[in-house]
């Protein structure tokens, strides 16, 4: 994993919530480890089918969206912290410091802090 694997990433995820191209969610959920966890900004737990189901609704949902991701650190060789940007029609929405682990090379957890 690198920061090519992280920025395709969240081109695929930008790609289902702009413009609800289903091929982008498939890709996007196929990059997680079967066992992944998710733990969101406001605390909430989710498993992969949680998230799977939770984002299948919302292709389409956010015109103009886009999400950078910058400073991609390694920690160790499975840990990997960055900061994630989500910008509408360039303006920053949302903002945080996400940490993910990786196993086998697909994302085994993702910690997400809100960050202003």
């Amino acid at each position: 994993m690198n920061e090519n694997f992280l920025t395709r990433h969240h081109d695929q995820l930008t790609a289902w919530l702009r413009d609800g191209k289903a091929e982008s969610l498939n890709a996007f959920l196929g990059a997680h480890h079967k066992s992944f966890v998710l733990v969101t900004t406001g605390g909430a737990i989710l498993d992969l089918e949680t998230l799977r189901e939770s984002l299948r609704g919302a292709g389409g949902s956010q015109p103009g969206l886009s999400i950078q991701v910058e400073g991609v650190t390694t920690i160790t060789p499975e840990v990997y912290r960055f900061l994630e940007r989500h910008i509408v029609d360039g303006s920053v929405v949302d903002m945080r410091v996400v940490t993910a682990v990786v196993k086998d090379g697909l994302l085994l957890s993702v910690h997400e802090t809100a960050r202003r």
